[in-house]
């Protein structure tokens, strides 16, 4: 029944921005902003997809790799793709990370260190992410119409390391762990002792912090790309540096698991965003919109891998 009402509860927050968002558009101006389409771009869009897939496979598995579990690129390609199908049904962009945890998980037979690969690896990704967006935000903050937008936003991106690096703190977690009387549960607290075991482990490889950090700036500088190419597509002229900085901030946002694929989420940050650097709503929620139709078919091949799998 929770989850039911969980699901509902996510609907309704979609539907309503969704609906405060669309209830002031022009629609011929919609319309026309997705009639500019240049299909041309798709393909470099859709390798560019493929090359992040590959990269994040890549960090992932090195970080297996590290606490003793092999697993061949290609199959971790393969649920990388399936977790991206999976996102396309569950709460935030980082929904389909489940499937990754419980699939090596079970494969392995490690849950605990599985936990621990994909978080390290979305934990990387973050900071890599909060870097760029604060690195561009320093410069290219003043070409913005109104600045004090990137205020709360930047802020938001220091408490974020500042989590980060509480987390990693296991003298500080475990206090937090039996303050809250979790560690009576015998088998949640082996699992927590075997997950931060795996942390520590990662954090005493330099070498591995430090490829797995610089595999993640490329992925973002990626994933931004990415965006920005969606933009030209639409005949867009916003500059490049706005991408820079309003990219990572919408990542963060789609990461809020109060919608189901980001959906309302994404469109009313496309638009708050992007109208400051010269778009306007039709062309900003346009563009939001040909962003999940082309996630939706790229993410149609973790599908199809996904019913191979059970067939096989």
């Amino acid at each position: 029944m929770k989850k039911q009402l969980g699901l509902l509860a996510k609907l309704a927050v979609m539907a309503g921005l969704l609906a405060l968002l669309y209830r002031k558009v022009d629609f011929a101006d919609f319309r026309a902003a997705l009639a500019g389409l240049q299909w041309g771009w798709l393909p470099i869009i859709y390798v560019l997809l493929f090359v992040n897939t590959v990269l994040n496979s890549w960090k992932w598995g090195l970080l297996l790799r590290a606490d003793g579990i092999r697993m061949s690129l290609g199959s971790l390609i393969c649920s990388h793709l399936i977790g991206t199908f999976f996102n396309l049904f569950l709460p935030s962009s980082i929904g389909g990370d489940a499937y990754r945890v419980v699939d090596v998980g079970r494969r392995a037979h490690a849950g605990a260190k599985s936990f621990a690969a994909v978080f390290a690896e979305r934990l990387m990704g973050f900071l890599a992410l909060a870097l760029w967006g604060l690195l561009f935000t320093a410069i290219g903050w003043a070409r913005l119409p109104d600045p004090r937008i990137l205020f709360l936003p930047v802020v938001v991106f220091v408490l974020m390391g500042a989590l980060v690096f509480a987390v990693i703190q296991r003298t500080w977690l475990m206090a937090v762990w039996n303050f809250l009387r979790l560690n009576r549960a015998r088998r949640l607290d082996a699992f927590l002792s075997r997950f931060l075991d795996s942390l520590a482990g990662y954090h005493a490889d330099r070498k591995l912090v430090a490829v797995v950090f610089v595999l993640s700036l490329v992925f973002q500088m990626i994933a931004i790309t990415t965006i920005f190419l969606i933009s030209q597509a639409l005949n867009w002229s916003v500059p490049f540096i706005f991408f820079c900085i309003f990219v990572p901030l919408i990542t963060l946002g789609e990461a809020l698991p109060i919608s189901i694929f980001g959906i309302g989420v994404r469109d009313s940050l496309y638009v708050f965003f992007f109208v400051q650097g010269g778009a306007t709503r039709e062309e900003a929620l346009a563009m939001a919109l040909v962003y999940v139709l082309i996630t939706l078919v790229y993410s149609l091949v973790g599908g199809v891998i996904f019913l191979l799998r059970r067939e096989s």
